[in-house]
C-alpha cells in the first residue's frame, strides 16, 4: 500500500509532528498517514507496528528542527536510535525520504551523521517557519502528491458515509441499503478496466433512477476487492488534483458520476490519461446522455485529449423494473431506520423502477397512510420536516417560506468554497432582517442534513431536488426577488442552476415561464449560462424556449457577445441562436451602426435561418444585405479581414439561395465569387477550411445542374484540402471532411468509379459515427444519410444485400428516433428509406438506382 510515514525527534518540542500529521490526514486520509504518538496504540508490539508502517509506506518525511542538527546529533550515533533506523531504512529499502527544515534548521554535513544516513543530506529539502506556515505545508501537500501520485486518489475519492442515514438520504445510492441487484453491464466493465491493453475510459448512460452510481459503486468495489485503487470522484475535489492521475502507477479507477455537469474535472482527467500513455489508470464516467456536453472535448486537438475522447465507448442501461421480491427485500432495509415502523402495505404498490420503489417505502414507513398524490410528493414533505427539526435543533427559527427559500437556494445554486456559500445565504431574502448569527445557524442547518464535502452539497436523488424547484417556484413566493443574489453568483453557481432548472423542465414543463423570469434577472450573464447548460439538458427545446422569451429584458449592448456564445450547431439552440442574432442585427441597424460587425451579422442571421430550415426569402435578404454591405466598403482599401467576410457573405447568400430550385444558377453564381474570394486569402487552417467548404457546396450545385466533371473537380480539391486538415486536427475538421467525402463518393459513383466510391463512402461513414457519438442531437441525421447511401452504393452490385438491409435498417432507426423528435421534419428521408427497405424485400418494385 502507499503512505506516508512522519520521522521526528521529539513531539514534544516542536508543533510540526502534530501540524503536519493533521495537515496530511486531512487531504491523504488517515489511514495513509502514520505519525507514532497518534498511530501507536495501547497493548500493541512498538517495534513490530513501527517496522510494519515503514515497510508499508511510500514516502518518509524526516522533520528536521535546530536541536536535531545541534545538541541532539549525538543521538544519531547509537545503532538503536530509532530516527535513525527508520532514515535507514528507508532509504535501504528505495523508500522516497523528504527532508523537512523547521523553524531556521540548516542540513547537516554528511559527515556529521552516520554514513547510513548520510545520502539524505544530498536531497532537495523543504522549509517550514511558523510565520510562513500555511503556505509551507500547501508546498508540502502539493510535493508529496508529487513523489507519491498514488496517494492522489485519496485527494478525489468520497469515503463511504458513515453516519446514520436519515429520511431523504435512505434513496441515496451510496448507502447501498439493500443488495445489488444483479445485471450484464457489472461483469463487461470489470472486464473493460482489467484489460491492460483496452480504452482507458468507457461511459454508462441512462435516464435517472437507473441505477448508474449504484452500478459505479459496485464495480470499484469488485476492482478494489482485486487490489485496485477504485472510488467515486468527490463533487468537491479540484480540478488541478487530476492532474497527478496519469502518474498513479498501480492500477485504479476513478469514476466520475453526473460526468455533464462536471466537465472541467472530466477534461482534466482526460488530459492527465492522454498525457500519460502507458499508466494504468481507468476513467468511468457515468451520465444521462454522451450528447453536445462532449463536444469540447473532441474539439481539443492540443494535447491529445480528443485522442480518448473519440475512443469512448457508451453504455445504455435502463432502469430495472422491480420483482415481487423486491419489496419486502427493501421494505426490511428500510425499516430497520425507524424506532416502530409500521407494518407494510397489502397489497405492496407498484413501483416502474427501482428507485421509485424505494420512494414509496420511504414514504409509506415515515407518514403511511398519508394521502399526497404522488410518493415523491411525500418525501419531501418528510424532508422538509426533518429540515424543520434540525433548524429548532440550532436555534434557527424561519417560517415555512423561508425554509422553501434556502432549499431550493441549496438545491439550483450550491457552492464550492466557504465564503460562496456565506455569500449566498445572507443574500436570500429568507435571511433579510436576521442578524449573522442567523446566516452561521443556517450554514450549520446545512451541513447538519446535507454532510459532504463541499460547504453546500446537493440534494439527492435528483428527483427530489426537482420536486423542490417545481413546488417553490409554483407556490405564491416563487417569484423571489432574487435580483441582488444573482449579482454575487459565480459562472458554475449560475451554470449549476440553469441546468437543475433545465431539467426540471423536462418533467415540469409549466415551469417555463418561471424559468424565463429567472433568467430575465441577468440576462446577459444567465443567459451565457443556459447555452453551456443547454446540451446537458433531457429535452433542451424547452430550455430554449424559456432562454428566447428571456431576450426582451437583455440590453441591445449585451446582445453581440451572447452571439458569440453560441454553439456552431445544434439543433436545441437553432431557433434561439436566431432570435439572438436577429434582435443583434436589428439593434445594429437602428443604432446607425455600418461596416464589417453589421454585416457579419446579416451573414450570421442568414446562415442560422439556412440551418434552421423555413424563412428562405429572410435569409436571402439577410445575406444579400451583407454582401451589399461590404461590397460597398471594398471601394476602399482592400485587407484580408474584409475579404474574409466577403467570401462568408457570398457563401451565405449561395447557401440561401439553394433552398429555392428557382434560384439553383443564382445560387451557382454565389458559389463561384466566394470561391473566388477566399482563393483570395494566404494560406491557413481557417481559410483553408473555408475554401474546402465552398468547394463542397459549389460541387453539389454543379452535380444537381448536370455537370459532373466539372463537381468532380471541385470536389477532388476540397477532399485535399481537407485530408489535410484534418489530418493536423482531426477533432476541429472532421465533420467538413466526412462531408466533402460523401459528396465526393457520390461523384465518383456517377463518373463510374465504384469501387473508389464504396471505399471512400465507408470513410465517410466511420467519420459519421464518430461524430453522432459526440453529439448526437447535430449529428445524427447525417450518420442516417450516409448509411441510407452506402446502402445504395452496395444495393447497385450483384450478390448478397444482408449488409444493405442492416444500413438501411440502421438508418430508419435513427429517423424513426429524430421523428419522434422533431415531428414531420424528416419525413421525406424517413420514407426514402422505407420504400429502398420495402424493395429489398419485393424485388419486383423497381430497379436499383442511386438517389439524385
Amino acid at each position: 500500500m502507499s503512505g506516508i510515514f512522519i520521522n521526528y525527534r521529539n513531539i514534544n518540542r516542536s508543533y510540526a509532528p502534530m501540524l503536519i500529521d493533521q495537515v496530511l490526514r486531512l487531504r491523504f486520509g488517515t489511514e495513509n498517514v502514520f505519525q507514532a504518538g497518534r498511530s501507536n496504540h495501547a497493548a500493541s508490539s512498538f517495534e513490530e507496528r513501527i517496522m510494519r508502517r515503514l515497510a508499508e509506506c511510500t514516502l518518509l518525511i524526516a522533520l528536521i528542527d535546530k536541536p536535531w542538527v545541534t545538541e541532539d546529533l549525538y543521538l544519531l550515533q547509537k545503532d538503536g536510535d530509532w530516527v535513525r533506523r527508520e532514515i535507514r531504512y528507508a532509504l535501504e529499502h528505495g523508500k522516497q525520504v523528504l527532508p523537512v527544515l523547521l523553524g531556521g534548521a540548516e542540513m547537516p554535513k554528511s559527515a556529521d551523521v552516520p554514513s547510513d544516513i548520510a545520502p539524505m543530506t544530498k536531497l532537495m529539502a523543504l522549509r517550514m517557519r511558523p510565520s510562513t506556515a500555511d503556505a509551507d505545508l500547501e508546498r508540502l501537500a502539493g510535493e508529496v502528491e508529487r513523489l507519491v501520485p498514488d496517494l492522489v486518489l485519496a485527494t478525489l475519492t468520497d469515503p463511504p458515509p458513515t453516519a446514520r442515514p436519515r429520511n431523504a438520504a435512505l434513496l441515496r445510492a451510496e448507502y447501498e441499503l439493500y443488495p445489488f441487484k444483479p445485471r450484464p453491464e457489472l461483469d463487461e466493465l470489470v472486464r473493460w478496466a482489467s484489460d491492460p491493453i483496452g480504452a482507458k475510459v468507457r461511459m454508462v448512460t441512462g435516464p435517472a433512477g437507473a441505477g448508474k452510481t449504484r452500478l459505479g459503486l459496485r464495480v470499484s468495489a469488485r476492482l478494489r476487492g482485486m487490489g485496485w485503487q477504485a472510488g467515486m470522484l468527490s463533487a468537491a475535489a479540484a480540478d488541478k488534483a487530476l492532474d497527478r492521475l496519469g502518474a498513479i502507477r498501480t492500477p485504479c479507477l476513478v469514476v466520475i458520476d453526473d460526468a455533464e455537469r462536471r466537465q472541467a474535472q472530466v477534461a482534466a482527467a482526460l488530459r492527465s490519461l492522454a498525457g500519460a500513455p502507458d499508466a494504468p489508470g481507468r476513467l468511468l464516467l457515468l451520465a444521462r446522455s454522451d450528447g453536445q456536453w462532449l463536444d469540447g472535448l473532441y474539439s481539443d486537438a492540443s494535447d491529445g485529449l480528443w485522442t480518448l475522447a473519440k475512443g469512448i465507448s457508451p453504455v445504455r442501461i435502463e432502469p430495472l423494473m422491480p420483482e415481487a421480491a423486491d419489496f419486502s427485500e427493501v421494505y426490511d432495509e428500510f425499516a430497520r431506520y425507524f424506532d416502530d415502523p409500521p407494518p407494510p402495505p397489502v397489497p405492496a404498490p407498484r413501483a416502474a423502477t427501482m428507485l421509485q420503489l424505494q420512494a414509496v417505502i420511504l414514504a409509506h414507513l415515515a407518514s403511511p397512510g398519508d394521502p399526497a398524490e404522488s410518493p415523491w410528493q411525500r418525501v419531501l414533505d418528510i424532508e422538509r420536516g426533518y429540515w424543520k427539526d434540525v433548524a429548532q435543533a440550532v436555534k434557527l427559527n424561519l417560517s415555512a417560506a423561508n425554509m422553501a427559500e434556502i432549499m431550493v437556494a441549496v438545491t439550483l445554486f450550491g457552492a464550492d468554497e466557504p465564503p460562496e456559500a456565506e455569500e449566498l445565504i445572507r443574500s436570500l431574502r429568507a435571511m433579510r432582517g436576521h442578524p449573522l448569527s442567523d446566516v452561521d445557524s443556517c450554514l450549520d442547518l446545512l451541513r447538519a442534513v446535507l454532510p459532504g464535502r463541499s460547504p453546500l452539497n446537493p440534494i439527492q436523488p435528483d428527483q427530489l431536488g426537482e420536486d423542490i424547484i417545481a413546488d417553490f417556484f409554483r407556490s405564491p413566493q416563487g417569484r423571489p426577488d432574487w435580483s441582488g443574489l444573482v449579482a454575487v453568483l459565480t459562472d458554475r453557481q449560475a451554470e449549476r442552476a440553469i441546468l437543475a432548472l433545465g431539467k426540471s423542465l423536462a418533467r415540469y414543463p409549466d415551469l417555463g415561464d418561471h424559468v424565463a423570469a429567472f433568467l430575465r434577472y441577468a440576462p446577459g450573464h444567465l443567459l451565457k449560462a443556459a447555452i453551456a447548460a443547454l446540451p446537458l439538458v433531457p429535452q433542451p427545446e424547452r430550455l430554449a424556449e424559456a432562454m428566447t422569451q428571456a431576450l426582451d429584458a437583455i440590453p441591445p449592448c449585451e446582445l453581440d457577445g451572447l452571439v458569440a456564445t453560441l454553439w456552431q450547431r445544434g439543433e436545441a439552440q437553432a431557433a434561439f441562436a436566431v432570435a439572438v442574432t436577429e434582435r443583434a442585427l436589428a439593434a445594429a441597424q437602428q443604432a446607425g451602426h455600418i461596416g464589417i460587425p453589421t454585416a457579419r451579422l446579416a451573414r450570421l442571421l442568414a446562415t442560422r435561418l439556412v440551418y434552421l430550415g423555413g424563412r428562405q426569402a429572410d435569409a436571402v435578404r439577410a445575406a444579400s444585405a451583407a454582401v451589399t454591405e461590404l461590397e460597398a466598403l471594398a471601394c476602399q482599401p482592400v485587407d484580408d479581414e474584409l475579404t474574409a467576410e466577403l467570401a462568408e457573405a457570398h457563401a451565405a447568400l449561395a447557401l440561401a439561395l439553394d433552398q429555392d430550385p428557382g434560384s439553383a444558377a443564382k445560387a451557382r453564381a454565389a458559389g463561384a465569387a466566394a470561391i473566388a474570394a477566399y482563393r483570395g486569402l494566404p494560406a491557413s487552417q481557417r481559410h483553408d477550411g473555408a475554401l474546402a467548404t465552398a468547394l463542397h457546396n459549389q460541387a453539389i450545385r454543379l452535380k444537381r445542374a448536370g455537370q459532373v466533371p466539372a463537381a468532380l473537380a471541385l470536389s477532388r480539391r476540397a477532399h485535399e484540402l481537407t485530408s489535410s486538415l484534418h489530418d493536423a486536427r482531426p477533432a476541429s475538421f472532421r465533420s467538413l471532411h466526412a462531408d466533402v467525402e460523401d459528396t465526393l463518393s457520390e461523384l465518383l459513383y456517377a463518373d463510374d468509379q465504384k469501387a473508389d466510391a464504396e471505399r471512400m463512402r465507408r470513410d465517410a461513414l466511420g467519420l459519421r459515427r464518430t461524430l453522432a457519438q459526440a453529439r448526437p442531437d447535430a449529428y445524427r441525421p447525417q450518420l442516417a444519410a450516409t448509411l441510407y447511401n452506402l446502402g445504395l452504393t452496395l444495393a447497385s452490385a450483384d450478390g448478397e444485400h444482408a449488409e444493405v438491409r442492416e444500413l438501411w435498417t440502421e438508418s430508419l432507426g435513427i429517423y424513426d428516433d429524430l421523428a419522434r423528435h422533431q415531428p414531420g421534419r424528416f419525413d421525406q428521408d424517413r420514407a426514402r428509406v422505407l420504400d429502398r427497405l420495402n424493395r429489398l424485400d419485393n424485388p419486383g418494385l423497381g430497379e436499383w438506382r442511386p438517389d439524385g
